[in-house]
């Protein structure tokens, strides 16, 4: 990674040139070009790389590759300072840092690469002229959030709950927002159970798509490269938001407006199974396999399928546990002893007890279809239960 850009340029040191650099950023904020473009100003200004950094550590505008962000203990440092402060990213990138604050709220920090220790004066003169122009956008940025996400939020509503307007005025809205729901589209559920709910709000603010937060979920619809888009939004809130994980997960891809509430209600379960995936960030409806297929059947006849085929183990968890795994390990006793921490010999005493108690062989073709299934089917309606979500009969 480069830690300058070219030889540092020195910005005149006469108060009309500061004064003329600080006009000329707050013009760009004003303008309403973001944060991107002053960052370049700068970076043109200086021949350094210029990174602006969230309140918990994460980029959110960079003039180079951006890939190196800031722990949330190194951004209280800095904001504990009055002025510049010399820092080291953790991938060893150093730079000048200064505090943004927009009135009482904190903005992020500003930092300018390629600094040397103790701090160049010249670091100084450069951050506090463009602290009020980041400043400005941030102000600005909150201003449209706020005009926008009321309308934006009621958008997201009668797609998830249906409209009681026409179709067509609903597609229509949707339009001035830049979502084509008359193309594949596919609803999605963000969920941040973290401690910073307040900057979540602002994380779910300053997305460019209609969004409504309900606490710790953000409900939007994506279309267009929807798996990409997926990561790119959850990895951008992630980085606003600090190091507990962000959450995303997608419903069925739909074409058609009234079908857009259905893929809410299946985003929403999609999200439950994913909370039972310990390590796993993001899931897709189109991945679940067979579980896809078990969405349309009513809860009723998925338990009814559940006890049919598991009903004699159902009581022992462990049990139903230890058939999950050595299906999903295809019958390997080591791996299912390492799985679940147990000795081999409990395993083939388990898989015989279960073998007698079912009556099958769980290794059979056709029975391991038929148990997966069923521990499918028990998982959803684990989510159904837990989260009182229902599915359409």
């Amino acid at each position: 990674m480069n830690q300058t850009i070219g030889r540092p340029v020195r910005p005149a040191r006469t108060p009309g040139g500061a004064e003329a650099f600080e006009r000329r950023l707050n013009t760009l904020a004003l303008s309403g070009d973001g944060w991107s473009a002053v960052l370049r100003a700068i970076a043109q200004h200086t021949g350094r790389p210029v990174r602006l950094i969230g309140v918990h550590g994460g980029v959110l505008a960079a003039t180079d590759d951006g890939a190196t962000a800031m722990t949330p203990v190194g951004v209280a440092r800095v904001f504990a300072e009055d002025g510049v402060v010399p820092v080291t990213c953790e991938t060893g990138w150093h730079a000048s840092a200064r505090a943004v604050r927009a009135g009482e709220r904190r903005v992020g920090v500003l930092l300018l690469g390629g600094a040397r220790s103790p701090a160049d004066p010249d670091d100084e003169v450069v951050l506090r002229a463009a602290s009020t122009a980041v400043a400005i956008e941030a102000i600005r940025r909150d201003a449209v959030a706020a005009a926008t996400t009321e309308t934006g939020g009621r958008l997201i509503d009668e797609l998830r709950y249906g409209a009681l307007r026409n179709h067509t005025e609903v597609v229509r809205t949707a339009a001035r927002f830049g979502l084509r729901l008359d193309q594949p589209h596919a609803a999605v559920v963000f969920a941040y159970a973290g401690p910073h709910q307040r900057t979540w709000s602002t994380a779910l603010s300053w997305l460019e798509m209609p969004v409504r937060q309900e606490g710790q979920f953000g409900l939007a619809v994506l279309a267009g490269h929807m798996d990409r888009e997926i990561t790119r939004i959850r990895v951008r809130l992630q980085g606003m938001v600090g190091e507990f994980p962000v959450l995303a997960a997608a419903g069925p891809v739909v074409s058609d407006v009234r079908e857009t509430a259905r893929s809410f209600r299946d985003a929403e379960t999609v999200l439950g199974l994913l909370r039972r995936r310990p390590g796993e960030v993001e899931l897709r409806f189109a991945s679940l396999g067979l579980a896809q297929l078990l969405f349309g059947v009513s809860p009723e006849r998925l338990q009814a399928f559940v006890e049919q085929h598991l009903g004699p183990i159902l009581e022992r968890e462990e049990w139903v546990n230890t058939l999950s795994a050595w299906l999903a390990t295809k019958g390997s006793r080591a791996a299912v002893a390492e799985l679940l921490h147990l000795h081999r010999n409990s395993v083939g005493y388990r898989v015989g007890q279960i073998r007698e108690l079912l009556d099958a062989n769980p290794l059979d073709p056709e029975v391991t279809l038929r148990l997966q299934a069923a521990l499918t089917a028990r998982e959803l309606l684990s989510v159904l239960r837990e989260d009182g979500t229902r599915r359409p009969v």
